[in-house]
């Protein structure tokens, strides 16, 4: 038999019939299992469920969201699997990116921002990303250990974010929209070693020790920084956004939009804060550059992981709460019968970053408040990658650069 250690700190709110439960994420990847699960713990359905913040969702809420993750996990999302070309990594596309996939100097731990960023031959993204990057991976005496103002989940005040209400017009049948792609659609394929989505633990990640993980503990922002500054960086110079003139740009927006949406039905009101989120922007004769599509993929930043088993992250049944609650609120608001049908997050901590991709049927969103349904909310996920390494590099890069050709398409 082989053992197992685990580690999984519950945040305050979790009843204290849940401490102890395997966690979620990890298990509910069948039907079966899910009713077993939903019977055991004695689960209510979500019109029964207390209106909360997303920071409070929880295991109660997965379950009443019959939320079911989908193995295994992969190296590219599904739904990006058709936009993905070896060649943005192997070999990589321009010097930018080669430099990011080489990784910087050994001494930049010991530098400077000012430094690294006037070093990087006048790529200063670069140099913000080894910058942000040292917070986590240098000296203990770089970081900032002054947590207690950082605020946490939904506790914002109305300068914090940008708020986000549904259309007047809430139930429509329309054709696909052009910019997106219906995931039913989508067939997984093969051609380079970046889709093998057969390997269980395609992972850049090794061994996470608890005691110097919780010592990287940084403000949030800090994992916001670094996640933003990568993501930018692989969209300023990585295909297909790799020349000077585009006239359709995926770009990075740094707001913190608070995302409220109402059930089609019962109208629940289910409300969330992305931490950041991609956009599509499109050059207009006459008017520039204007917004088609507010949430390419949205942003989750987390200080630190909830639960490790084996030295290994596991992401904490409140963290996928929050992030299901976000992707809800988020198809909910762009609710489009026959349109595109899966939301994308990205969930940053520390200096790893992992992919989510949201299945939401509009069959799930039709009959969501029927205890008698069906249909169920499916999760697939890429494994965590390490930014510190070149393999966690090239898969992060590998997955922008999909999702950048699936919001151009």
């Amino acid at each position: 038999m082989i053992s197992t250690t685990s580690l999984c700190l519950p945040p305050p709110h979790t009843p204290r019939k849940n401490m102890g439960l395997a966690p979620y994420f990890s298990t509910v990847t069948s039907e079966s299992v899910f009713r077993a699960r939903f019977q055991a713990e004695k689960a209510r359905p979500f019109s029964e469920l207390h209106h909360v913040a997303a920071s409070n969702w929880g295991r109660s809420h997965l379950l009443a969201c019959r939320v079911l993750r989908r193995e295994p996990v992969r190296q590219i999302l599904p739904i990006l699997s058709d936009y993905t070309i070896p060649s943005d990594v192997h070999p990589s596309s321009s010097d930018e990116i080669r430099a990011f996939l080489n990784g910087p100097d050994p001494t930049f731990t010991t530098q400077s921002e000012h430094y690294l960023v006037r070093r990087s031959n006048n790529v200063t993204t670069l140099g913000q990303i080894w910058a942000a990057l040292a917070t986590f991976v240098g000296s203990p005496d770089r970081r900032s250990r002054d947590l207690s103002g950082t605020p946490e989940g939904d506790e914002f005040d109305d300068d914090h974010y940008i708020e986000v209400e549904p259309r007047p017009t809430r139930f429509r049948c329309n054709s696909i929209q052009d910019n997106f792609l219906d995931s039913s659609r989508i067939q997984i394929g093969s051609s380079s070693p970046l889709h093998d989505s057969s390997q269980r633990t395609p992972s850049s990640l090794g061994y996470v020790d608890s005691d110097s993980h919780l010592l990287g503990v940084a403000p949030e922002d800090e994992t916001l920084r670094l996640a933003s500054c990568v993501i930018r960086h692989i969209l300023y110079f990585a295909p297909p956004q790799d020349s000077l003139t585009e006239p359709t740009v995926v770009e990075f927006c740094d707001a913190k939009t608070r995302l409220a949406a109402s059930t089609i039905v019962g109208q629940r009101s289910i409300v969330a804060i992305d931490d950041s989120s991609l956009c599509l922007r499109r050059q207009e004769p006459g008017r520039g550059f204007i917004a088609v599509k507010d949430r390419i993929a949205l942003l989750e930043a987390k200080t630190q992981f909830q639960c490790l088993e084996n030295g290994r992250p596991i992401i904490s049944d409140s963290c996928l709460a929050q992030m299901v609650c976000e992707a809800l609120a988020a198809r909910l608001l762009d609710f489009v019968q026959g349109s595109h049908q899966s939301v994308i997050v990205i969930n940053a901590t520390q200096h790893y970053m992992c992919f989510l991709q949201f299945d939401i049927s509009d069959e799930y969103i039709l009959d969501f408040e029927d205890e008698s349904s069906a249909n169920f909310l499916h999760v697939s996920s890429t494994a965590w990658y390490d930014i510190s390494q070149r393999s966690g590099r090239e898969h992060v890069l590998a997955n922008i650069c999909a999702i950048m050709r699936l919001a151009r398409a």
